[in-house]
């Protein structure tokens, strides 16, 4: 039974990037990101008021409850198995071997720094990955660096242009991040407050909504879309999500289609849900197809009975 395990390396990296301290990597393209070139916003960027600086704290701040509630519950939920099963707790069907680190962008923290006033700073901070960037403000509540830097990911060194464009709405703290490699957009995040203590968190790959009060999640729908890229032989499936489709920035009158655009996603590897205390795991593993003589050809994902995640 094939389960998506998530390198410790990642999680170390979001440590890294939660704690805003030590230099960041060099930010890669993502294999088959599947986020095509979006043009910008038709809307104005708003008035500044909420900085990014402090619009990204906040996130970092739920994000990093997020974690730590749905991490606790998964590390309950198999340690109860290890002790029921110690011989053959890893067998059963139920044992989730999973180091849950969603949202994982690169770009977010690389604007850590960005206030009205003090684009110097932030230009310092940004140039402890990327020497040459150059940063601008181009409305307010808005700020792009474009960069260059060296890509080394195929094995042979490659020149690249990058651009990223940070976005903060100053009335409601809402945050749009987008990242371009050669004129491709790679990447995005959005982080936009939804009223009565609710947030949307959105990425190409996951889209979460989280009620935060006094410092924890007391509710959670989120939706893991199926990301598994080729490694050799083995075939891939990707259905990443993209701005061309839908985009919530800034949140202020946007139409958000609600809990059911993540609980009903057909394209999701996991929906994981807290109401009332209670987390489930809703999930599907993958089997490769195979042709008659043994060749592998697809993919096809099977769901899984759901998964009550005791505290």
């Amino acid at each position: 039974m094939k389960r998506k395990i998530f390198s410790l390396i990642l999680c170390c990296a979001l440590l890294l990037s939660l704690s805003a301290c030590g230099k960041a990597e060099t930010p890669q393209p993502a294999a088959g990101a599947g986020t095509e070139a979006a043009p910008d916003s038709v809307r104005p960027a708003a008035a500044e008021g909420i900085s990014y600086a402090d619009a990204y704290t906040q996130y970092t701040a739920i994000y990093g409850a997020l974690l730590s509630a749905v991490q606790q519950r998964l590390d309950t939920h198999d340690a109860r198995l290890q002790a029921a099963y110690p011989d053959s707790y890893y067998m059963n069907s139920d044992y989730l071997l999973l180091v849950y680190v969603p949202f994982m962008t690169a770009y977010p923290s690389l604007g850590r720094g960005l206030r009205a006033g003090d684009l110097d700073a932030a230009q310092t901070s940004l140039r402890e990955t990327f020497p040459d960037a150059v940063l601008t403000s181009t409305a307010p509540g808005r700020y792009e660096a474009v960069y260059t830097y060296v890509d080394k990911t195929s094995g042979t060194e490659i020149q690249r242009d990058g651009r990223c464009q940070w976005d903060c709405d100053g009335l409601t703290g809402a945050i749009r991040v987008r990242a371009y490699i050669d004129g491709e957009l790679t990447e995005f995040t959005e982080f936009v407050p939804l009223g009565n203590s609710r947030y949307l968190l959105y990425t190409a790959t996951d889209k979460a909504i989280v009620e935060y009060i006094e410092g924890e999640i007391t509710a959670l729908w989120h939706a893991h879309r199926i990301s598994e890229p080729a490694q050799g032989l083995f075939p891939g499936d990707m259905r990443l999500m993209s701005l061309a489709e839908q985009d919530f920035f800034p949140g202020e009158g946007a139409s958000f289609p609600g809990t059911e655009w993540i609980t009903g996603d057909a394209d999701a590897q996991y929906v994981l849900t807290l109401q009332n205390g209670e987390m489930v795991y809703s999930g599907k593993i993958s089997q490769d197809l195979v042709d008659q003589d043994g060749n592998r050809t697809g993919i096809v994902w099977q769901s899984i009975a759901p998964i009550t995640l005791l505290s």
